[in-house]
């Protein structure tokens, strides 16, 4: 092969690589991203010792239970149907994958609190998202600790039957007994009139904010890469026209 003709498909390639690259950053639309902090209290009676509470709350801050309630909340199938499937409302299972795929946990330092970022090509709704699964998380845990109260409110209550049975087939049952017994019930009373404790799982820390600017496509770095990559392209088209 030629020298001429291997300098010419050099900077044909080249040419084409650098462009390519500097096209791609300015084709694709802008990303924004707002990021919503909360506050998580480690309540959960399934968190072991040796298991990592945050990576098991940002599991359950995915899961559909959490999620289904961002995409009712915000209409996101209609929304996002008219977005991307020509106005068709998208299936649950779309906008669980669009959902995911655009959001990132990031836990603050060694503290309890956690950045949840959403990234859309649309501020409001980047906010408007990253808003509205916190608010679900947190819903999430409320109801998860309601939950648990009732199922320990019934374990009492049934230890509360089954020691009244006892101190009426035993009338001669020791004073200690009793007094426990009337304190069991105290405490039952208690969770009835108070059945939530005072201290709440999940705080808001900070709303996200719609975004003014974009994040992540670098237009600036695509221009640059588009307008070097044209003298290499146009190079090489000068060349393979001239004379040999």
């Amino acid at each position: 092969m030629k020298p001429k003709l291997i300098l010419c498909l050099a900077l044909l390639l080249g040419g084409s690589v650098l462009c390519g690259a500097g096209f791609w950053p300015l084709l694709s639309p802008p990303q924004y991203a707002a990021t919503a902090r909360i506050k998580m209290e480690n309540d959960e009676p399934y968190m072991g010792p040796g298991a990592y509470f945050p990576q098991v709350e940002f599991e359950i801050i995915q899961c559909q239970l959490v999620l289904s309630n961002v995409v009712t909340g915000l209409n996101l199938d209609v929304v996002w149907g008219k977005k991307y499937s020509h106005g068709e409302p998208l299936k649950y299972a779309e906008c669980y994958a669009i959902l995911k795929n655009h959001l990132r946990f990031t836990l603050v330092g060694n503290t309890k609190m956690v950045d949840i970022t959403y990234y859309s090509d649309d501020p409001k709704e980047a906010a408007d998202v990253a808003n509205a699964i916190a608010a679900g998380y947190k819903e999430y845990r409320i109801q998860s600790r309601k939950q648990l109260v009732a199922i320990g409110l019934q374990i009492l209550q049934r230890q509360y039957q089954d020691e009244e049975k006892q101190i009426s087939l035993q009338p001669t049952n020791s004073e200690q007994m009793l007094k426990l017994h009337k304190l069991l019930a105290e405490k039952i009373e208690e969770m009835k009139i108070e059945p939530i404790p005072a201290t709440v799982p999940v705080q808001i820390i900070a709303p996200a904010e719609p975004p003014q600017f974009p994040v992540g496509t670098n237009r600036p770095l695509g221009a640059a890469l588009l307008a070097v990559g044209l003298f290499p392209l146009l190079g090489g088209i000068l060349l393979l026209k001239s004379k040999p």
